[in-house]
């Protein structure tokens, strides 16, 4: 047997410089410890707890209505998402969509093709309900996972949309009162909780598990609205908008002694649960962020004015030719071919045939400064202070720049404009004795309402109540059925006015803005109504015949359901 020759010192120089490698390695790996264990322990402490913690997910208040109906709630849904690195040979892109594909009720060759990109995480579908999500979790693939998120969910679809608004936590937008009232998310502290890697909270000694499994929630918020008046008022407006193909309309529904709104409904409507799926047109609420001329609706502004500064009493008399020209511009009355020269004509007279020409001739009474200072107070040119984000100004312009005819066209409601709420709040003032009360879709508690809400003398009582009076007496003489409700007296005027040209100067041929504007019991007023209606087709496009309608369906719906007392019963009663 032949020896092997083993060289004896080659050997023990090899096993020296292995044994330094050894040592060399092993000390490298103990200074790591000593700075992992030592140095950066608290460094990958923190880091580790942040991986292993998860915020709660807090749930945006409900909101009601002033009866307890649910308007708004969260949800939960899930998002399934595939991690390509967590691919083995038991659980390959096939086999993936081999199961996922009859869950999702997806084809499994589109569903493949998406497993099969080259991505760190792939999107595989977004916001399944929770059975959805729980039959996926139980096919424990490790390459899927599906994290839940809330979502806003509105139960009765789109009624009060423009109210509402809507939530989009991506680009973490709202609108309507899902931005403005705050306590839906309010000061609410996230709890924080540890997990593990399959997204199991971790139960500690302190943990509490009622408090873990118990749903954090922003405060309840409770709504003036009233939803049976805002279907009303949503199906009789939309049914006018449609019978005429207007381009958009809105009726509000106000309590002018507090300035709660029970309803506002904005036509065209849209449904919140799919807010991205309308265009800023539909899903603005241009109640509050586009103004109009108001029209003849502004002439119980005018004749308010002149009662509120003395230039005129309810019993004087003003002479109207059926038209006038002031610095070379005719003004007429819509109907001076019937009634070319009026003569002497009262207030009443003024009001219920809409006479231009008497309104120039009252607004003139006041100087410049008297006329804008009670326009201003009235509300005209400045937000209402509403609830709800978007609200325009208006335009009014100061009485310094105004000339004789400015004047005398603000007086029927042109060379100015408002918003429709702005005009309801205005004329909500006269229903109130004279007060001016902050609209508002919130319903507040008692102290908090005194610290938000305005309240001011914009004329004195005496003046409303005059003005109730020749409004009413307008209603009850005039021929047209605009307010003739069953049972109770109306205080209003209704309004055409032409629609400026939004592309320059001047009025588009034919086409107006139609409104009507009344309170009721006028002896009492509890409710008023506000209707315009914008850009109505057909032969007979008038205030009176295209919004007086839809305020007689509504005003009769909400004298029944909040059981009014009629204070003229067997008025207006069809037998």
């Amino acid at each position: 047997m032949k020896l092997l020759n083993i060289n004896h010192k080659k050997f023990s120089k090899r096993v020296k410089w292995v044994r330094r490698i050894f040592i060399f390695v092993a000390v490298i790996l103990l200074l790591q410890m000593i700075r992992l264990q030592i140095f950066d322990f608290d460094d990958l402490k923190n880091k580790a707890f942040q991986m292993r913690t998860r915020k709660a997910q807090v749930y945006r208040g409900e909101i009601f209505d002033r009866n307890g109906l649910k308007l708004a709630t969260d949800g939960t849904v899930y998002d399934i998402y595939a991690h390509p690195h967590y691919y083995k040979e038991e659980e390959t892109p096939q086999d993936v969509a081999r199961l996922l594909a009859p869950i999702l009720k997806m084809n499994e060759k589109k569903l493949l093709e998406k497993l099969q990109q080259e991505y760190s995480t792939i999107s595989i579908a977004k916001g399944v309900d929770r059975d959805t999500a729980m039959q996926i979790r139980k096919l424990k693939l490790t390459s899927i996972s599906s994290p839940e998120r809330s979502i806003r969910v509105y139960p009765q679809g789109d009624l009060a949309s423009h109210i509402l608004g809507y939530v989009n936590p991506d680009a973490k937008l709202a609108a309507g009162v899902e931005q403005t009232g705050g306590g839906l998310v309010g000061n609410v502290k996230s709890k924080i909780l540890e997990k593990d890697g399959r997204g199991r909270v971790i139960f500690d000694f302190w943990t509490n598990p009622e408090e873990i499994s118990k749903p954090i929630k922003g405060q309840k918020l409770t709504l003036t609205i009233d939803s049976a008046i805002q279907h009303v008022a949503e199906k009789e407006l939309n049914k006018m908008v449609e019978a005429t193909d207007a381009n958009k309309g809105t009726v509000i529904v106000m309590n002018p002694r507090n300035g709660e709104i029970l309803a506002m409904a904005v036509a065209p409507t849209y449904n919140p649960n799919e807010y991205n799926k309308y265009d800023y047109e539909t899903v603005k609420n241009w109640v509050l962020t586009d103004v109009y001329p108001p029209g003849s609706t502004f002439k119980i502004l005018t004749v308010a004015s002149a009662l509120n500064t003395g230039k005129m009493t309810p019993h004087d008399t003003v002479y109207d030719s059926g038209t006038i020209t002031i610095q070379g511009w005719k003004i007429e009355n819509y109907d001076a071919k019937i009634r070319p020269c009026p003569g002497d004509i009262d207030l009443p007279y003024l009001l219920e045939h809409s006479s231009n020409v008497g309104s120039v001739k009252v607004a003139l009474k006041m100087t410049p400064s008297e006329f804008h200072n009670q326009i201003a107070a009235f509300g005209i040119g400045s937000k209402t202070g509403i609830d709800l984000p978007g609200e325009s100004s208006g335009i009014l312009h100061p009485a310094s720049t105004w000339d004789t005819i400015t004047q005398a066209t603000i007086s029927f409601g042109y060379s100015l404009a408002a918003t429709p709420i702005q005009m309801a709040s205005a004329v909500a003032s006269i229903a109130n004795d004279g007060v001016w009360v902050t609209p508002h879709v919130i319903k507040y508690p008692d102290n908090i309402a005194e610290e938000k809400l305005v309240k001011r003398q914009v004329i004195t009582p005496e003046t409303a109540r005059a003005m109730r009076k020749l409004l009413a007496g307008s209603i009850k003489s005039s021929k047209s059925s605009a307010g003739k409700i069953p049972n109770f007296t109306v205080a209003g005027k209704t309004g055409t006015a032409r629609k400026p040209n939004p592309k320059g100067g001047g009025y588009l041929t034919g086409v107006v803005y139609t409104s009507f504007a009344a309170f009721f019991p006028a002896s009492d007023p509890q409710i008023l109504i506000m209707v315009v209606v914008d850009s109505p087709k057909g032969a007979e496009v008038w205030g009176s015949t295209v919004a007086g309608p839809v305020f007689n369906e509504v005003a009769t719906f909400v004298t029944r359901h909040l059981s009014m007392k009629p204070d003229a019963p067997g008025l207006n009663v069809k037998k």
